[in-house]
């Protein structure tokens, strides 16, 4: 187990993880809105 923790490739793996993690909150607008699709004409006809 003492290898495992000391091992250079598990905290590359982990520091991957927390780059990638910062970098989806610092990109992800604050304000952002979710994407409503266009209605179809099948959802439109239903909808009546």
């Amino acid at each position: 187990m003492k290898h495992l923790i000391k091992s250079a490739t598990l905290w590359r793996f982990l520091g991957g993880f927390v780059a990638g993690g910062v970098g989806v909150l610092a990109l992800h607008p604050a304000t952002a809105e979710p994407v409503v699709p266009a209605a179809s004409p099948i959802a439109i006809t239903a909808a009546r």
